[in-house]
């Protein structure tokens, strides 16, 4: 997901919590995919991949830095970008999470709903969509690894419903 700059989301929120009645502020979108989905601890099973993503866009301020692939440091999209790279795949430009089922297609990638370790899951919900890296998959659940689930550009493995997502087969 990307994100819109903090001065800009503190002088919005301002104006919001101003002249908006408590009513409409219960009816907003889910700030974060984990608040939208949920999340729950990874599976003992996991054979993860582990926070591999390069220290010179994990350890400075999120979108602070653009990274090889044209897209901003500790999102989803980095962190995916990043992984399907170390395999000889690219997905440079490929925008927000939400395009990206899209933008494989037409690069002749296979989309569908079947879960697969190293595959890609994606969904177009939330305002940027949400990309991440399977890592197992465990009947109706998979354990996913990603970047920003939670808003806050932190790396996180943790299992979702299958059916959340559809997946990229980049290389799995």
């Amino acid at each position: 997901m990307r994100r819109i700059p903090r001065a800009a989301l503190i002088v919005a929120a301002a104006f919001a919590f101003a002249v908006t009645p408590a009513t409409a502020a219960t009816a907003a979108q889910p700030a974060s995919m984990a608040a939208q989905y949920g999340t729950a601890p990874a599976s003992s099973a996991a054979g993860t991949i582990g926070d591999i993503y390069p220290a010179k866009w994990r350890n400075v301020p999120q979108d602070s830095v653009v990274d090889d692939w044209n897209m901003y440091n500790r999102e989803c999209v980095s962190w995916a970008a990043f992984n399907i790279a170390r395999h000889g795949e690219s997905a440079n430009n490929y925008g927000d999470a939400k395009y990206w089922d899209d933008n494989a297609r037409n690069h002749g990638y296979r989309v569908d709903s079947t879960p697969a370790a190293g595959a890609i899951a994606q969904t177009d919900n939330g305002r940027y969509g949400h990309v991440a890296i399977v890592d197992s998959v465990h009947g109706g659940t998979v354990t996913v690894e990603d970047y920003n689930w939670a808003g806050d550009g932190h790396y996180l493995v943790h299992d979702v419903s299958t059916s959340s997502f559809r997946y990229i087969h980049f290389y799995s």
